[in-house]
Formats: C-alpha cells, structure tokens, sequence
C-alpha cells in the first residue's frame, strides 16, 4: 500500500514529497547497512590495514597495500625482524614501500647460492614466515598444526604422550621463534622442537627468510650508539655511507685500528649466538685448555656435555649443542678468546664471494642483472629483492590467504569447542518451546476469562520493559543462585520464559478471535483444553510465529545474561565462546566470528521475513 495514492502523485508537490520520503527510506536502509558492511569489511584485514574504515579493503586494488600486510605477515608481525633486514628505513609495517625496481635476477642467484650451501646455513639462520602472529593463524601456522593432528589421528592425549607435553588445546601446539641471532636463542632436533625443526627443515623457499647479519649487527650495535643518526656516525668515522645498509659486518675481527672494532667484538663475544661462530685453528687449543682446568677429568665433561671423549685432546664441538656446551662457548668467547681467533658466519658476505665466483668480473653481474654495480663490494644483503620476488610469484594466493585466514581461525575457535553448538541450540530450542508454551496459556487466561484485574496484570506486564535488561539481570541472578540453578540451562530459559510483551501481544490477537466459534465448541463438549490447543492456538499460528521467531532472537543474541549465569565453560553459549575468543583473538578474527555468527539471524529474516512483517503490523492492529 503506499503512503500517496495514485491520484495524489500526480501532482507536482506530492512527487516532491514522495521523492523525499524515499529519498530518506534509501538513506536509512543504508546507515542500517553501512556498519556491518564495514564488519564484514574488517574481518579481512589485519593490523596493518584495520584503522581504515573502507568498506572495500584497499589491498583488493592496491598493490603497496597487499605488500605491507604481506610483509606484515611474512615476518610474523615483528617489526624488529623488519628492522634487521630493512635496518634504518622502517619501524613499522604502514611504512613498507615497494622496491623501486625488480630485478628477477638477484633472487635467482639468492636461490641457488642458498640450493648450493644449503647445509651451511639451517634452522640458526632463518625464520620460518606467516608461522605465528598476535591472535590469528597464519597459513604456516595452520599446515604444521594439520600435519601435528593428522599424525596423531587428531588425538592430543597421543600428542601430550609422544611429546612429553601438556598442551591443552590445539591452539597450543606451535613455536614462536625470535632473537636467532642472539646468545640465547637455542633449538633442538629432539623432542616436539625436533618435530618443528623437521617441518621448518622441510619448508619451500617462499615459506623462509633469512635473517640479515650485517643489519641486525647495524640495529643492535650502530643505531643505539649514534641515536639512529648515520650523518653522526660518519661525522665521528669520517665516513660517508650513504644508509645504514651500506655499513657491512667483516667476518674476522677488523682491527684495533678499525672504527668498528669495539662493536664487532662486543657483538662477537656478548650477543651473538654462538652458531653463527667459528672456533678453529689455535683457539681450539686454548678451547681444550679452558675446559681442562675447568673439569675435575674428561668424565665429568662428557656427564655435562653428554658425549663419550677419550680424551681432551680429542674433543670437539659437535653438530648440535646446546645447554652446558653453549655456556662453556659463551665463557670462553667473553674471557678466553682473543679477538683474532674469531670468525663471524655472515650469510651476506658470502652471497658476494658467491657472486664474485660466479661471475667473471661486474661488468657481467651487471648485464646479467640489469643493475650498475660498480664492485661486488657494493651488494648488499637482498631482503627488498627476495621479498618482492615471492611476493610477485604467489601475488593470488596471497590475497586469497588474507581473504579467508581470520575466517579459518574463527570457524576453527567455533568447531573446536562443538560444546557451545550445541548449548546454543539446546537455549534456543527450550526457550522457543517455553516461549509458545508459558506465553500463550498466561495470554488464553487473560482473554478468556477476562478478570476483573486483568488490564492491571497486563500494566505490570508493561511495565517490565521499562528496566533494561541489565538491571533486571541482578536479582535474576541472585534468585537463580538461592535456588542452585546456576550453570544449568534453567538458569538461561526461566528468567525469559514469561515475556510482558509476548503475553499482551497474544492476549490482543486472542481477543479478535470470533467468541461464536468458543460457544459452538462448547455447545459440542469441548473442553478448555482442547479449546486452547485445537482451536486458539491453531487460529493463532501468524502470531505464534513472531513469537517463536522474538524467542529465537532474544536466545540466540543474548550474552551477558548468558555469561552471567553461566560461568562454567562447559554451558559457554556461542556468544560467550566469541567473547571469550575476542579477548585473545585479533580485532580482525573477532568480526569475522562475528559475521559468521550473524548467518544464522540472516537466514531466518531471508526465509521468515513474512513473519517478521507480521510481527510489525499485528501489534498496529491490535
């Protein structure tokens, strides 16, 4: 029906004004849209991009965007990895700029100078990305835990067993790695760190990246000494460098003479894990010596060290170590060791022997790479390349990772926990048969028999939605706790199985109801009984479907009722479960549950929207 009629709207002020009220039914319906349009909208995003309120989220058409949530992502959302590979340029994420130029050739390289040297350089010397983050699952993170589960036939007891652990959930299992760099960093090729080694061991290519020496030397000893300031540097070296990537870590110790002497051997003997060091030549003998005197005999030593030496004289440093062996090194390198016997393991300085070898001179680096080196001196470390290489080989599966990774988490939160499934359709099953059952016999009563005092009972049933829900929460609670109904599904549906709204709405319709029909049952031998339930409740099914849709609505949104009275986690509902995972979950992974939550209210207004129209003009006409 609408608002003007045929012959109204054919003048010309009543279009106008028809128009307008059109024009703000449009505007309402889309500030009603509008907010979980953008829910929807941040469930996509991550940290690097939720501050921006778009409803369509920049990386779908900005490739500077994806890159930086790439980024972001890739280096497991810690800005000091960042750092140690881009050292004096960014802080953060939002800062990330795309390389000015890409150049395929150096990743090439990159690829088979690490395929060539690959047992060189292992676990110490690079991460495992998109591994672990602040509240999602990133896409390494979900194939480790999928492969943990499927060996153990998704059993943690069998997990907790074969590992020595206690995890208690799924979410557990994982490893967040940092600091590989520094001295004390330790891993492992036993136990659950075994099983992770063997995984971060058998990654491709795309899934590492190596950690820069030469910049983490840079972040951890230049940058604080000079107030990140390189003009003061080069003011106080008589340098010119020209960025802090162009300052390179010597592999041996440089010299008394050297300005970076003093920071070399403190990096070398105080920070630096001690994998990423060579002790060889002499300083194996004052090694042995050191560890002679410190060792009552080579028993004791091969106790600590849990090895089988015959003698001191044989011993050396094995593979693997780690415990009294990483602190007896430690030791030696801060009171033993001489400068000289020190031999630095930098990935980036081999990468430019590897490429001197590989080339004739530069002149054929550069043809071949398309760059304008003027010595194999000037290469430096190629984080930017290597980034923007895999990040332009996998550009699709990239987006695609970013579109359904928060989604996965929620879903997996969600199913996990199958317990606060199942609590939710047990609480919205008895409060909608409660809801038909307790308001329909209150309303019969009222219309029926038609007290005295019934429009005083149906004020006081009014009267109860003036106090919000909150406030009648309290005494709820303390009623529910007197009777020891706490943590029990009569704790969620009894407060709301009676509903004033719902009993004055059904005692409205009820009264419409044709008295004629009531006397000629009656005249026939039906009783009340049968009156109620073949012929009101029968005639009354419109009505009786906003109710049953009103109790849905109500059970299955209702939290803080819910979280109340019904701490324990086994009777956690959905929403709670929510809750409870936005508290650790990313702002991202929240709506995203969120929006997976609201599927089911979308479903039923899609296929009930008859109902709920009802329920809008029943109450006009009563």
């Amino acid at each position: 029906m609408s608002i003007i009629g045929r012959v109204g709207r054919k003048r010309g002020k009543y279009r106008i004004l028809d128009s307008i009220i059109h024009l703000v039914l449009i505007v309402g319906a889309i500030t009603m849209v509008y907010p979980f349009l953008l829910m929807i909208s941040s469930s996509v995003k991550s940290g690097v991009d939720s501050h921006s309120m778009d409803l369509i989220p920049a990386y779908f058409y900005k490739d500077e965007v994806l890159y930086q949530k790439y980024l972001e992502s890739r280096y497991n959302e810690e800005s000091s990895r960042l750092m140690d590979n881009y050292p004096g340029t960014w802080i953060s994420f939002r800062e990330v700029q795309m390389p000015d130029k890409y150049i395929p050739g150096i990743a090439q390289s990159w690829e088979a100078f690490i395929k060539e040297h690959e047992s060189e350089y292992g676990v110490y010397h690079y991460y495992l990305a998109e591994h672990y983050g602040r509240g999602v699952y990133p896409l390494a993170q979900r194939i480790y835990r999928k492969q943990i589960r499927a060996e153990n036939d998704g059993d943690l007891l069998v997990f907790n067993r074969k590992y020595n652990t206690g995890a208690r959930f799924w979410e557990e299992i994982m490893v967040e790695e940092k600091e590989i760099l520094r001295r004390n960093f330790v891993s492992s090729s036993e136990g659950y760190l075994g099983r992770f080694r063997k995984f971060k061991e058998e990654s491709p290519p795309w899934m590492r990246y190596y950690i820069n020496p030469e910049g983490a030397f840079v972040n951890a000893e230049l940058i604080p000494a000079f107030a990140g300031k390189l003009d003061s540097l080069n003011t106080a070296w008589g340098t010119s460098y020209q960025s802090w990537e162009d300052i390179h870590l010597p592999q041996s110790y440089p010299g008394a003479g050297n300005p970076l002497s003093e920071y070399w051997l403190h990096y070398a003997q105080e920070v630096l894990n001690v994998h990423h060091l060579q002790i060889g030549g002499d300083a194996m003998t004052d090694f042995r010596a050191m560890l002679q005197q410190k060792y009552d005999g080579i028993g004791m030593l091969n106790q600590a060290w849990q090895s089988d030496f015959a003698s001191f004289a044989f011993l050396t440093v094995p593979e693997e170590f780690s415990g009294a062996i990483i602190e007896d090194i430690s030791f030696f390198l801060q009171n033993h060791a001489r400068p000289q016997q020190l031999r630095i393991v930098n990935i980036a300085q081999d990468f430019r022997d590897y490429c001197e070898g590989q080339y004739a001179d530069i002149q054929s680096l550069n043809r071949d790479w398309g760059t304008d080196y003027s010595s194999f001196s000037e290469i430096n470390y190629p984080a930017a390349q290597l980034d923007y290489h895999y990040f332009n080989q996998r550009k699709a599966a990239i987006k695609k990772e970013f579109l359904g990774r928060n989604y996965a988490m929620a879903l997996d939160q969600m199913l996990s926990d199958a317990r606060s499934l199942r609590n939710t359709a047990i609480y919205v099953l008895l409060s909608i048969l409660l809801a038909l059952i307790v308001n329909p016999l209150a309303a019969y009563a009222l219309s029926r028999f038609k007290p005295s005092y019934s429009y005083q009972i149906i004020m006081l049933f009014m009267l109860t939605m003036a106090f919000p829900a909150m406030v009648m929460g309290i005494p709820n609670f303390l009623m529910l706790k007197r009777l020891n109904l706490l943590n029990t599904f009569w704790a969620l549906v009894l407060p709301a199985a009676a509903d004033g709204y719902f009993i004055f709405l059904l005692k409205g319709f009820f009264d419409s109801l044709p008295r004629e029909l009531y006397e000629s049952a009656r005249l026939d031998g039906a009783g009340e009984f049968r009156l109620f339930w073949q012929f009101t409740l029968y005639l009354s099914k419109p009505i009786l479907a906003v109710i049953a849709l009103g109790a849905f609505n109500a059970a299955y949104r209702n939290f803080l009722f819910a979280f109340l009275v019904c701490q324990d986690q086994s009777m956690w509902t959905l929403m709670v479960h929510i809750y409870e995972l936005m508290q650790r979950a990313s702002s991202s992974v929240g709506y995203a549950a969120l929006v997976i939550a609201a599927i089911p209210t979308l479903l039923v207004f899609i296929f009930f929207q008859n109902i709920i129209i009802k329920g809008i003009v029943v109450p006009m006409e009563k």
